[in-house]
């Protein structure tokens, strides 16, 4: 794997990247995962998240619904903010936090939805969840001159408190109806990942080659006002990335909710691992080979990607997203300016998965 770094000048210096173990996160995305159309589309399978939906009262996961607006990314956005909890980021210290400033996961929650409202400048999210006061009236001000999604207009049209204290209360009895028998499921294997990348970059290892191991192939940007980097490996909510900046200061930090490394879970000693099942599902499609071939003469960015497969946006969105969960493809840059690029060595970690299974 060769990393390069791409800044634009050598007196910008790289941000500082900390990895994070934090058992608030993690729950809030156990509850994105239970509330996802697709659980297939975890590692943890079908058959584990159903078994988990069967112990939470259907009371509970209404009012989850109900707190996401339809969107379990939304648990996703409360996973992020316990990235600036202090440690040890306990459960214990995210419900206080919420109730603290019972307006915080109502800001958050809004700028995660406002981002679907047509004509939103980037520089609006960031001031919402910032609690800058105009931000709130600069976001009414534009829904009423474009559509407006259902959730953003079900979330300007109550008090902030009030869904603060609900997301509060439903974020607790998630804890109580299921947390303690399975922190210890996700937290085992969170934190051995988290003590390998700390000794990585303890002994001194490139942030940035640390980045594109722990997330499969996301490469840090090159702007300069990204101060720090926190990566949040999860369990549950493998093998997504997802990925959000909270502007502190004059300054911003990137979080990066990760997926566990294969070799901190506990797997039985025949079965394939997780990596190995999406490098040959992402091989096993004609157009995801076709834009392999497509990246072997330089990168592409996502609209490339749609007229090369001739699909909707999301379409090819989804086969990039796949590519880059199997290890074979790198992301770069921010919104339209991103770009997906082979690595350099993907034919053979192919063959070397394989064989290492097949000949142990």
């Amino acid at each position: 794997m060769r990393v390069v770094d791409l800044r634009s000048t050598a007196d910008v210096p790289p941000p500082t990247v900390d990895v994070l173990a934090s058992s608030a996160a993690e729950l809030a995305r156990l509850v994105g995962t239970l509330l996802a159309d697709d659980p297939a589309a975890f590692d943890v399978g079908v058959d584990r998240v159903a078994a988990v939906r069967e112990r939470v009262p259907a009371d509970l996961l209404d009012a989850a619904r109900r707190v996401a607006g339809g969107d379990d990314k939304a648990f996703l956005v409360l996973a992020l903010l316990a990235g600036e909890l202090p440690p040890p980021g306990d459960v214990a210290q995210l419900l206080a936090a919420l109730r603290d400033d019972p307006s915080l996961a109502w800001r958050a929650v809004l700028a995660h939805h406002a981002q679907a409202v047509e004509g939103t400048p980037g520089e609006l999210l960031p001031r919402i969840v910032e609690g800058d006061p105009t931000a709130v009236a600069d976001l009414r001000e534009l829904v009423e001159q474009a559509p407006c999604p259902a959730s953003v207009e079900a979330l300007l049209s109550q008090p902030p408190e009030v869904f603060g204290t609900e997301v509060a209360d439903v974020l607790e009895r998630f804890e109580e109806a299921i947390w303690p028998d399975l922190e210890a499921e996700a937290m085992g294997p969170i934190h051995r990942d988290v003590a390998h990348r700390r000794q990585q970059l303890g002994d001194g290892a490139e942030p940035a080659a640390v980045v594109v191991e722990a997330t499969n192939g996301y490469e840090l940007t090159d702007d300069p006002q990204v101060e720090r980097v926190v990566l949040l490996p999860s369990y549950w909510f493998r093998p997504w990335l997802v990925i959000a900046r909270r502007r502190i200061g004059d300054h911003e930090v990137e979080y990066i909710s990760t997926a566990v490394a294969d070799e901190f879970l506990a797997l039985p000693k025949e079965a394939p691992t997780p990596s190995l099942l999406r490098l040959f599902k992402a091989l096993s499609d004609e157009g995801r080979l076709k834009l392999l071939r497509r990246m072997s003469s330089g990168p592409i960015s996502l609209a490339e990607a749609t007229g090369e497969l001739e699909v909707a946006k999301a379409t090819a969105h989804h086969h990039l997203s796949i590519l880059r969960q199997a290890g074979l493809v790198t992301i770069r840059g921010e919104g339209r300016a991103k770009r997906y690029a082979l690595r350099e060595d993907a034919a053979d970690a192919a063959h070397q998965a394989l064989a290492g299974y097949v000949r142990p």
